[in-house]
């Protein structure tokens, strides 16, 4: 087991952490296989393998290849996409860069 040291919201990342600074039409940070029992979100994940995966689409994605992606969810297909990153980690932060970002939580807006 990996014991990671969170640091506060807004205080300077320890040595050894990756940040991005852009917009992203999807974060989705899974740590198990399914969202649902038809939405097969990370293939990769394993029970009790320590990790998040963090499924990103960057906001250059057009619509149409985020629908052609999405339409792959039930079967882990979009896994496959190249708009559609996944980066392994054991913790991550998250924090909107504006106060006017749309920001879901389990299907409810967060403000």
């Amino acid at each position: 087991d990996v014991l990671v040291e969170m640091p506060q919201v807004g205080k300077p990342l320890p040595d050894g952490w990756v940040s991005f600074e852009e917009e992203f039409l999807v974060f989705w940070v899974c740590n198990t296989s399914h969202a649902a029992y038809n939405m097969y979100t990370c293939p990769m994940a394993r029970m009790n393998d320590g990790l998040f995966h963090v499924l990103i689409v960057r906001s250059s994605c057009s619509r149409l290849r985020l629908l052609q992606m999405l339409l792959k969810l039930d079967s882990g297909g979009h896994i496959d996409c190249d708009v559609c990153e996944v980066i392994d980690c054991v913790a991550y932060q998250f924090e909107p860069l504006s106060n006017v970002s749309y920001n879901v939580l389990d299907g409810e807006l967060l403000e």
